[in-house]
């Protein structure tokens, strides 16, 4: 009888443990607060996946002076960074610093976890943010267009108030 409730909890367990990773996935849009982001795409293909567009931010490039933290730490390589956004006058959020340790925020802020890397500009040091935000799949046979469109292009990204983050739309 023992035996047999074990099973059973342990495949209790398993099933739970996937719901919670389908309801972490889906509660991003319930609990998450909507940015908008500018960006410039690229288009690539991907044989198993399909039509994607690379997505290259406006806030994936910054100047070091931003950064709250001790820079010779981004020379040894991507360091783990919480990037700290705040809108602007145009409706766009944007960097208003970077730290290596999680800040405290206000309401109008929003957190962003990235990879942080520092890079030498033609002014200046840089960093240079990698969100995973950057590789977006679109239907088969769009990405072309959006190619096209690449011009001036907008993402509505969700930020759940715990740092996970989706991508909701694309606007060209």
């Amino acid at each position: 009888m023992l035996k047999k409730r074990g099973w059973v909890i342990a495949a209790l367990l398993q099933v739970l443990f996937l719901v919670f990773i389908a309801g972490s996935y889906y509660s991003i849009d319930y609990f998450g607060k909507e940015i908008k982001i500018k960006t410039i795409p690229v288009d690539p293909r991907d044989i198993l996946y399909g039509d994607y567009v690379t997505l290259r931010f406006e806030i994936s490039t910054v100047p070091l002076a931003l950064y709250k933290g001790d820079p010779s730490a981004l020379d040894q390589g991507q360091k783990k960074a919480y990037v700290v956004l705040e809108e602007n006058n145009d409706g766009y959020f944007v960097v208003k610093e970077v730290s290596p340790d999680k800040p405290d925020l206000t309401d109008d802020e929003v957190v962003l976890t990235a990879k942080a890397q520092k890079i030498w500009g033609e002014t200046s040091d840089q960093i240079q943010l990698t969100y995973g935000l950057e590789r977006y799949y679109v239907e088969e046979n769009t990405g072309k267009e959006l190619e096209m469109q690449a011009s001036d292009m907008d993402v509505i990204v969700s930020v759940a108030p715990w740092g996970a983050h989706k991508i909701v739309e694309l606007n060209p």
